[in-house]
Parts: structure tokens; C-alpha cells; sequence
């Protein structure tokens, strides 16, 4: 009788539901994958097969079946092999496929070397050719079938595009492909707009979009490694995505559990609603076993236990998929994901997904919103489908969504709370109900091809336009309240002050002493005592500068000037330097004169009115908004102990990064009590201006020995410019523009990067006491040298490194010769350099990575370079087709592009270098030349810099200086053998040529308002901090998304994540400039994400543990991000308050 009841009931309810709504154990499904990673790029102590020996023996206790992807590098590891052969017969082995050099070096592809193997240029098959991807899948499913004796069905990969699944399904009968869930920025690219962590078909052209039709349909269940949690997963940052599954994420950067994992475990395979639940669980061998064996084992336990209570089955990969096929031979079933908060803090979210659109709804501190709805679009081809793509970004390929993570785009439904939710299916179409605040009933319709909200129906492309033109009518810029600035302005007097007080240091601290040891040189030129007296001079202080700092000494740097000056005096030394006639004897021709000031002003325009309080803030022009925030930043560390610690990274000392400037300005500071905006945005920048004017002047006289040639050469040193100006006009019809087309920026912008700008000096004057150095050797000279050469390194690590090239190379050619004084030089400035850079960069070994060509090819890929699509197609076409003699070509014109444009006529300057190369390049001097020049070429064409690919761009720059100091020999040779006349005419056309897309740049800082600026009201919250005592500051983590709703001049929290807060409050903060950290290799993800958890303010306690923890003393926020915390529980005392800023201490 029981039996009968039973089946009559089921009976009724598949007669009038459709047979997919009760979803029980037939139809939910856990496939255990666990990626398997060989030795290359190795980092965890553990062995490579430790980990799935420990997977392996858990694994077959709970007596469950599991899927084995194995990367190339590991099907050449025996061990690993052995272990995976003797897996029981449940088991199954597939394919990784994440690019490595032994496998592009095993398929007779070219690696693509980028700043981290994790890369998406290198890592996955998109950095590839559609030709190399090919090689790259038969090279490793050739390898798999001569290991294991057939070829694998499933295979994974972080990002699979549908080019190679259909090559693989095509020919190797694939039936399973694991991709990433959907991440905005984790892993520094873009998987985003797929079935929310669902299984799917995917289209003939797109991975992403569900086949709408069974012609589109490539043949192969998409699943998803790392299930996002629907409510909490879904955001723009690692805080969001490591809402997951997985045990690294919810543990590492959330202190998540079990429990947790369980939650998404029920949400994902109780959905009563689907005719199918799938989920993926695993952890990579690269991770660490001691840390995550624990909770690996009881994800598996649990897993077994579902299994026992049959609330689910657990499958292969292969294994479901072949369920799905025969389950849904067309194509992908709708899919709903309907989840309360796993945190338990009140909020929902319900993810619908058909073949032809995608919606996100949620429920949380807005009220009902719809935050994501994207169309599927039949026949849009992903972006890197058969093309290179050196990044992966999809979440702006796609062109009709509503992305609130992308344009912060959604449509509000209700504000407030809403009661009596539910959704229920009825016929082909889901609703949601709930009254809204106002007691008012709401009704949500999920159709198959549409979306009714209320009663009013609209197609998906119809309301995601309607959304956005609401926004576009309705969205108005934000405009902060001025305040008052009256009370930071300086008056003119104060200023020129200012500019005597630093003219009276420099005589005194730098030239002083360095004239000490530079009178022993015995040199009669005083345009030369004084340029390297001075450049000696910065070097000197900075020096004891970090002797006083490392034993908290800083009187000695008095004892230093004091002894140096009283010295100067006892010896009379005085009587050499008389300015009067100094200026006479350098400037006996005006034009130099105006030359050098017309240099120096065009070098200085966009730094000298940064810094500066106007009536709307602080202004910043161009990237000061930025670098020049992170010199302040670390500027004001180093006033406080050396080394410094990390300005944005409270207590962890900085590292991998030359700071010898930065000390510099600090020690400076100090000592005079000058501003350190002041400083570091106009009064160091115009004294490198003019010292690089005075030293090239010396250099380049010595040199050609004729003033033409030198004036030439000092024209190109403040005015060179590239070739830009030709791809702007091509582009745009106007020649203003294009200054770093080729990549390279140009002297216009040299005080932009102070580093760079002092290393030239330093460089000139190492250049002119090499001079001196080959004719006659003192002890002083080989004093300087040293100095000079082995301290660059700390200044620029570019220009150390080239300067210890030229140096090694000359001595080594001195010692076959029998002469060991350059090999004097050489180890002594070795051993400075090892000593004053290896304390602060240990980590620098793996700083430049192999990526040949990376410049060149992006310059003429990328559309914000030069943009030339036909010469990137046919690179990659000739690969392709095996045209070498083509693709070689094509790359040569590349590298000529690169060349001539990057050097615009200092291109004439190569003449000289070449020259001597055909003479065999000899003399110690001209090797010097060689060497700096070729290194500084030829580096960033082989060589990218991890964390800031592009970084390495700043070897090209001092090739250019070199071709700007021959140029003028070369030009002028020209006059000379063409006659006055005509001489003439050519130098006027160079000249005016030469500066084009310079001046373009120039104009552009004449801009009356700045790019970014520090609000008045932000200006006197951080000026109270500032005078507050030490401590950890906390502040709101960077939100891009809040600058769209404000313009120029942006205010400095929203214009990019930069250090402001620690630059301007002269204290440490707990997280900022994520930017700076990415380029010192800082992982400061962790940090990211619980400040942003406890600016959610959802958990009491451990927001209190965190504030002691860390040591956080004060809490800076802005009121834009509405932020209210309870201050009381928290134990946080308000103690500023203004119209855009509070600021509360830590009790």
C-alpha cells in the first residue's frame, strides 16, 4: 500500500510539473579535481607528488572517484607518473593545460616570457597563435597517449578559448573542459559573463556564451573550478572572488571554515529548481599540504557523507559529462542559483541563466537590485579567438550588458527592506515576489527570452538600454565643496625665501664639500670643479644620510658639513670659486645661457605647479598625481627612520626599490626645514635641470671641442622628442600628441621620474671623471669613481647596472693589457653597489624576466601605441604558415620602427656609434660609450621587469641621452661639409623638427585646472593627522568606480590608488597604492581584503581583533564611501570631523 502512495505521487507531481523541477541525487553531482603541477616554477618546500599522495590516500578512504588533470612539466616527472598509474580503475587522468617553457620548448614554440609565470600571456594558450596552440594541445595529447596509452577526454585549463576546445573536440573526441569561475581581477585577468558556476555548452566562437542552437554548439561540458559564492562572489576585487569553494581562498583571505564550504556545497547541489547541480572540488599540489591537508580532508569527508545520505552523486569529469550529453543533447537547460547570505548577514541573490541571457539579482543594503544582466549574443567571437591576446579582459568585450562590477551600472527596484520573498516556477518562467517597504507588492518575471518587472515587460537588450540612458540623463557629477585653502597658501616672499634658503644649501652642503675632493683632480675648467662638486655633493650627503640613519646618527651629517666646510675654508679654497666670474667663463656666449634656462623651464612646467596649494586644493599635474604622491609617501618614511619601512604597507620594510633620491630630499628636509613638496616638485628638478645643462655642456666640449656640437647636443638633452608626432597625425589629423607612441617618454617629462633625472647628472659627471681618469690616476680619482659608479645603483638601478657593465667590460680588456687600476674601480664600485643594494632588494634576483621583443610587439599591437593591426596580423599569419623569411622581415621593421621612432632625429647620433664599431671600437672611453649604449638597447628589447612590465622601458633612456650627446657632433659635421648656407638650412630643419611631439606634451601641462588635487577639506583632515602622534592608519581601500562619478580635476582618493594618506599624514598606512605594491612584488591581496571586510562592518568581533592585531591607532574616512561604523562597540573615538572627512582613533 505504501509503494502504491508512493508512485501515485510521483505520479501527480511529473504530471504537472516538467520533469527537471524536483532535483535530488539523479541530477546533483561533486567531481573531485585536483590540478597536478610539475617542478617548473616550483615554490613550496613540498615535493611535487607529497600533496597527491596525501589527496590520494583521503580520496580513496572516503571511497569516492576523482578527476587528475596533469600539467606537461608533471607528464615528465617519473614520480608523479607512478603515482598516477596505480590509481584504482574509478579514477580518471586528463589534461592541464597551462603553458611552461618545457612545453613550448618540447612543441618547438617560443615561450612568452612575462612579469610572472601565472601571467595570462604565458600561462594560458590565448598568449599563443592559433599555429602554436595547435603544436602546444597535439604535443601534449602525443605525450599523454605514449604515458597512459590513449587520449584523455577531460582537460582544464584557468581559461580555455573555444579555438583550441573545438580543435581538441575535433580531433581528440574531448568531452570535458574546466575553466575559472567568473573573477574580475584575481590572477590579473578577466573570466567574466559565463552561467553563474553552472555547467554549460559553449558556443562554436566564444567559450563564455551557452550555444544557442546545436549547429553552434561545440560538443564539450564547460564546468568551473572555483564556484563563486552568488551573494558575496560577485565583485571587482580578490576580496570578492576568494568567496568560494576553495580552501586557500575562504581560509587565507577571509578565516572562513567547513562550515562555510558546506553552505555552498548545499547551495550549489540543492537547487530544486534545476535539472541539474554541479559543483567542482579540488585543491592544486602546488599548495601547501602542512597548511591545507586538514581542511582538504574534511571537504572530502563531507562529500562522502552527502554521498551516503544520497543527496548527491560524485563523478569524473568525463563521467558527468557523458551524463549531461545524454541528459540535454541540444543544448544547455536554464539554470538558477537561488542562495541567502552563506554569511548570515540578511542579504540573496538569485542567478538566472539560459542560452540567450544572463541576470543577477540581489537583495542587500540598497534594496532589490538587478546588479548584472547580459545578453548572449549568437555568433560574437571572443576576443582572442585565433588572434594573441597579451592580456585576457572580457569584461568589456561584451557590448550589451548591465555590469555593476564593470560601469557601476544597475537598476535599483526597490530601496529598502522587502518581507515575504519567494519564488516559485511557473510554466517556462520564474517569479519572484516580495513586498517592498512600502508594503507594495513586487513581482519579477524571469522568461525565456525577456524580463517583466511589474507587470511591464521588456526585452534583455531593451531594459539593459533603458538602464543605461537612465543613467546617462540622470547621473550628475559630483562636485566636492572647495573650503577654504587661504590658511596653507604661501605668499611670493615666503617662496623666493625658500628658493635662497635651498641656493645657500646647495653652496654650502653639496658644493662645498665636494669642491674638497674635486680641487685634487687639478682641473682648470671651473664649469667642470663645479658640476662635479655638486654632483659629488648629492652623492656625499645621501651617503650619510645612510650611515647616520642605519646607526641612528643623524648629527653626524652636521659633523660631516661642518668638518667639510671648515676644511674648505682652513684651505682657502674659497678664493677658486668666485660666481661672477664663473658665470663669464661659462656663459661667454648667451646663447648657451638661454639655452640651459629655456631647458630647464621646459623641463620643469609639469612638476613646479604640482604640489602647490590653489584655491580648489593641492594640484597635480600628470602622473605626479600618482609617483609623485609615492615620493612624498616614502620621503616622509625616511625622515623618520632609515632604511624606511613601506609607506602603504605598515610595518614590513621597503624592499625592491632604489631609494637614494627619496633619502636624498628627506636629509634635505631636515636640514633646512624647506617643504618636502617644494622639494621634491621644483627645487630639486630645476637644480637637475641646470646641473644636466652644465655637466653636458663640459662633457659634450670635451667631446667634439666645438660649440656648435655642443649647443646641438644641449638642444636635444632638454628638447628631443620622438617620431609620435607622425603616428598622432596619421591618427588624428593633429601633430599634438604621441610623445611615448614608441613606449618611450622623452626629456620633457625627465623630472617626472626625479630617480631618472638625478642619475643623469650623476651619470654626466661619472662620464667627465672617467675623462680624467684615463689621462691621470689619483687616489682621488679612483675615490670619486667608485662613489659615483657604486652608488648609482640606489639612485637608478638602470643606470647603476649599465655603469658596472661599462665598467667590467673595460677592465677586463685592462687586465689582458696587463693594467689592473680599472680593475680597481670596477670591484671597489662592485662592492659599494652589492653593499647599499643588497640589504634593501634581496628579492631583485628574478627582477628582469626574458620576454623578447615584448616592446615592439605591444607597440605595434596595442591601439594606444602605434596600433598598426595589418603588421601584428601578418606577425602572426607568417608564424603561422611557417614564413620565416617574411615574419623576420616583419620583425625587423618592427625594430626599426621602434628605433628611429623612439629616437626621432637623435636617430642621426647612431652614425658615431657605428663608426666606431666599424673602426673595432677601442679606447677605454669610447668602450665606456659602447657598452652603456648597447646594454641600454639592447636590454629592454630581451628583458620586461616583473610586477611593471613596461618598467624595463627605462633602460632605452639612457640610450637616448648617449645618441642626444652625439648627435650634435654628427649635425654638426653636416654643417660643416655642406657649407654655411645650405648647413644652416639643415640645422633649422632638425631643430625644428626635433621637438614636435615634445611640445605636445608641454602644452598639455598649461591646462588651467590639474588632473588631480587634495580637497581643501581633505587638506586640513590630513594636516590634523599629521600632527597627531605615530601610528598605523587605516583607510578605505581604492573604489575606481567612484571616479566616474566626479571630473577634473579628480580628487586624489578616486584618480587612482596612490599613498596620499601616508604622503600627507606622514604616517604609515595599513594598505594603499596597490599599483606601487604590485611593482615591489608586495602580496598585499590579504590586506586588501580585510580592509574591506571591516569597512563592510558585518562582523563585531572580528573587526575588534583585527583593529589589534594589526596595531591600527587611526581610522581615515572619507564620507563619499558612506561608511558608518559603530564606534562605540569598536572602541573608536571621533576626533575630526569635517565636510568630507572623519577621522576616529583607536581607544
Amino acid at each position: 500500500m505504501f509503494k502504491y502512495i508512493v508512485v501515485n505521487i510521483f505520479f501527480l507531481l511529473f504530471l504537472f510539473f516538467p520533469n527537471y523541477v524536483i532535483a535530488g541525487v539523479q541530477s546533483s553531482f561533486i567531481t573531485v579535481v585536483n590540478p597536478v603541477r610539475g617542478e617548473e616554477f616550483w615554490e613550496e618546500k613540498q615535493t611535487v607528488t607529497e600533496v597527491i599522495k596525501g589527496q590520494r590516500q583521503i580520496i580513496e578512504e572516503a571511497n569516492i572517484p576523482a578527476s587528475w588533470l596533469i600539467r606537461f612539466d608533471a607528464l615528465k616527472n617519473q614520480s608523479v607518473i607512478e603515482e598516477l598509474r596505480s590509481l584504482p580503475q574509478t579514477h580518471e587522468k586528463g589534461l592541464f593545460l597551462e603553458v611552461t617553457p618545457l612545453w613550448t620548448k618540447s612543441s618547438d614554440v617560443d615561450y612568452r616570457q612575462s612579469f610572472a609565470w601565472h601571467s595570462a600571456e604565458s600561462v594560458l594558450l590565448t598568449g599563443y597563435t592559433a599555429n602554436e596552440r595547435e603544436k602546444l594541445i597535439d604535443k601534449a595529447f602525443s605525450e599523454f597517449q605514449s604515458i597512459f596509452g590513449y587520449y584523455p577526454t577531460s582537460i582544464g585549463a584557468w581559461y580555455l578559448d573555444s579555438y583550441s576546445l573545438e580543435y581538441m573536440q575535433g580531433k581528440y573526441s574531448i568531452t570535458s573542459a574546466l575553466i575559472v569561475a567568473d573573477q574580475y581581477t584575481t590572477d590579473n585577468y578577466q573570466i567574466w559573463g559565463q552561467y553563474w558556476s553552472s555547467p554549460f555548452y559553449p558556443s562554436a566562437k566564444n567559450t563564455l556564451i551557452p550555444a544557442q542552437s546545436k549547429e553552434d554548439k561545440i560538443p564539450v561540458v564547460v564546468t568551473q573550478w572555483a564556484s563563486r559564492d552568488p551573494v558575496n562572489g560577485y565583485g571587482g576585487g580578490v576580496q570578492e572572488s576568494t568567496y568560494s569553494v576553495q580552501a586557500n581562498d575562504y581560509i587565507d583571505y577571509h578565516d572562513l571554515d567547513i562550515n562555510y564550504f558546506s553552505k555552498l556545497v548545499d547551495i550549489f547541489t540543492q537547487q530544486r529548481y534545476n535539472p541539474v547541480n554541479q559543483l567542482v572540488v579540488g585543491l592544486e599540489n602546488s599548495y601547501s599540504w602542512s597548511k591545507y591537508e586538514s581542511e582538504y580532508y574534511k571537504q572530502i569527508q563531507l562529500i562522502a557523507k552527502k554521498k551516503t545520505q544520497g543527496s548527491l552523486r560524485v563523478e569524473t569529469l568525463s563521467s558527468f559529462a557523458s551524463w549531461y550529453k545524454d541528459s540535454f543533447p541540444e543544448i544547455s537547460p536554464e539554470q538558477i542559483v537561488i542562495a541567502d547570505d552563506p554569511l548570515g548577514r540578511g542579504g540573496k541573490a538569485i542567478w538566472y541563466m539560459n542560452p540567450y541571457y544572463r541576470v543577477g539579482w540581489f537583495y542587500n543594503n540598497e534594496g532589490s537590485v538587478i546588479r548584472d544582466l547580459r545578453q548572449y549574443v549568437q555568433g560574437q567571437v571572443e576576443p582572442c579567438y585565433d588572434k594573441v591576446c597579451p592580456s585576457v579582459n572580457f569584461a568589456t568585450f561584451a557590448t550589451r550588458v548591465l555590469d555593476d562590477v564593470t560601469y557601476n551600472q544597475k537598476l535599483l527596484i526597490d530601496q529598502g527592506k522587502i518581507t515575504d520573498f519567494s519564488i516559485t516556477k511557473l510554466k517556462d518562467y520564474f517569479v519572484i515576489s516580495y513586498l517592498n517597504e512600502a508594503g507594495k507588492q513586487r513581482d519579477i518575471q524571469f522568461m525565456p527570452r525577456d524580463i517583466s518587472i511589474n507587470g511591464r515587460i521588456s526585452s534583455i537588450d531593451g531594459l539593459i538600454m533603458e538602464t543605461q540612458n537612465s543613467y546617462k540623463d540622470g547621473q550628475e557629477k559630483i562636485h566636492l565643496t572647495s573650503g577654504s585653502t587661504e590658511k596653507f597658501k604661501e605668499t611670493f616672499f615666503e617662496f623666493i625665501f625658500k628658493v635662497v634658503s635651498f641656493v645657500i644649501f646647495v653652496g654650502f652642503v653639496f658644493l662645498v664639500p665636494g669642491y674638497i675632493f674635486v680641487k685634487k683632480l687639478k682641473q682648470k675648467e671651473k664649469s667642470f670643479n663645479i658640476f662635479v662638486s655638486i654632483s659629488l655633493g648629492l652623492v656625499g650627503l645621501t651617503l650619510m644620510s645612510l650611515i647616520g640613519g642605519y646607526l641612528k646618527m643623524f648629527g653626524l651629517i652636521w659633523v660631516y658639513i661642518a668638518v667639510l666646510v671648515v676644511a674648505f675654508i682652513f684651505q682657502k679654497n674659497y678664493k677658486d670659486i668666485q660666481p661672477v666670474l664663473f658665470v663669464k667663463n661659462i656663459y661667454r656666449s648667451l646663447f648657451f645661457m638661454i639655452l640651459i634656462i629655456l631647458g630647464t623651464i621646459f623641463q620643469n612646467i609639469g612638476t613646479a605647479r604640482s604640489g602647490w596649494v590653489y584655491d580648489l586644493g593641492v594640484g597635480y599635474w600628470g602622473p605626479t598625481g600618482h609617483d609623485g604622491i609615492w615620493h612624498q609617501a616614502l620621503i616622509n618614511q625616511l625622515t623618520l627612520k632609515v632604511p624606511p619601512d613601506n609607506p602603504g604597507f605598515a610595518g614590513v620594510s621597503l624592499s625592491n626599490y632604489h631609494y637614494f633620491f627619496d633619502l636624498l630630499v628627506a636629509a634635505s628636509f631636515k636640514i633646512t626645514g624647506i617643504p618636502i613638496n617644494d622639494l621634491l616638485y621644483r627645487l630639486y628638478p630645476i637644480l637637475f635641470s641646470l646641473l644636466l645643462g652644465l655637466g653636458v655642456y663640459v662633457l659634450v666640449n670635451r667631446l667634439f671641442q666645438n660649440k656648435l656640437a655642443t649647443f646641438i647636443s644641449l638642444f636635444f638633452i632638454y628638447f628631443g622628442g620622438s617620431f609620435g608626432w607622425i603616428v598622432e597625425f596619421i591618427k588624428t589629423k593633429s601633430i599634438w600628441g604621441g610623445e611615448s607612441a614608441f613606449w618611450a617618454n622623452q626629456p620633457v617629462s625627465m623630472n617626472l621620474n626625479p630617480p631618472f633625472a638625478i642619475s643623469l647628472v650623476l651619470l654626466t659627471a661619472f662620464l667627465l671623471v672617467f675623462n680624467v681618469f684615463i689621462k691621470e690616476k689619483n687616489k682621488t680619482s679612483y675615490l670619486i669613481l667608485i662613489l659615483l659608479a657604486g652608488l648609482l645603483i640606489e639612485f637608478k638601478v638602470y643606470a647603476g647596472i649599465l655603469v658596472l657593465a661599462g665598467l667590467g667590460l673595460v677592465a677586463f680588456i685592462k687586465i689582458i693589457q696587463k693594467e689592473i687600476s680599472y680593475l680597481v674601480v670596477f670591484v671597489g664600485s662592485l662592492l659599494v653597489s652589492l653593499i647599499v643594494f643588497l640589504p634593501q632588494d634581496k628579492g631583485a634576483e628574478g627582477l628582469l624576466v626574458l620576454s623578447p621583443f615584448w616592446f615592439i610587439h605591444t607597440m605595434i599591437d596595442f591601439t594606444d601605441r602605434v596600433g598598426w593591426v595589418r603588421l601584428s596580423m601578418g606577425r602572426e599569419a607568417y608564424v603561422a604558415r611557417g614564413e620565416w623569411l617574411k615574419f623576420f622581415f616583419v620583425e625587423g621593421l618592427g625594430l626599426l620602427i621602434f628605433t628611429i621612432g623612439n629616437l626621432g632625429m637623435r636617430v642621426l647620433g647612431l652614425s658615431v656609434f657605428i663608426s666606431n664599431v666599424r673602426r673595432r671600437i677601442s679606447g677605454e672611453e669610447t668602450l665606456m660609450y659602447g657598452v652603456i649604449t648597447l646594454a641600454s638597447f639592447i636590454i629592454p628589447l630581451f628583458f620586461v621587469q616583473k610586477g611593471n612590465t613596461w618598467n624595463s622601458i627605462q633602460f632605452i633612456y639612457y640610450f637616448m641621452f648617449i645618441m642626444a650627446l652625439f648627435t650634435g657632433g654628427v649635425v654638426t659635421g653636416f654643417y660643416q661639409r655642406c657649407g654655411k648656407v645650405t648647413g644652416s638650412i639643415i640645422i633649422i630643419l632638425i631643430l625644428a623638427i626635433t621637438p614636435i611631439s615634445a611640445l605636445a606634451t608641454f602644452k598639455g601641462y598649461f591646462s588651467n585646472f590639474p588632473h588631480a588635487r587634495l580637497t581643501a577639506n581633505e587638506l586640513e583632515a590630513l594636516t590634523f593627522l599629521h600632527s597627531q602622534p605615530q601610528g598605523i592608519v587605516l583607510t578605505v581601500p581604492y573604489d575606481k568606480n567612484l571616479r566616474l562619478k566626479f571630473a577634473e580635476p579628480y580628487p586624489l582618493m578616486v584618480y587612482e590608488t596612490s599613498a596620499y594618506v601616508s604622503a600627507f599624514s606622514g604616517k604609515p598606512t595599513f594598505i594603499e597604492d596597490e599599483i606601487q605594491q604590485e611593482i615591489l612584488q608586495i602580496d598585499y591581496k590579504k590586506r586588501l581584503v580585510e580592509a574591506k571586510n571591516f569597512f563592510s562592518g558585518k562582523d563585531l568581533i572580528w573587526s575588534k581583533e583585527f583593529l589589534k592585531k594589526n596595531n591600527i591607532k587611526y581610522l581615515y574616512i572619507p564620507k563619499i564611501f558612506n561608511i558608518a561604523l559603530p564606534d562605540k562597540r569598536l572602541e573608536l573615538i571621533l576626533i575630526f570631523n569635517n565636510n568630507e572627512v572623519e577621522i576616529m582613533e583607536v581607544s
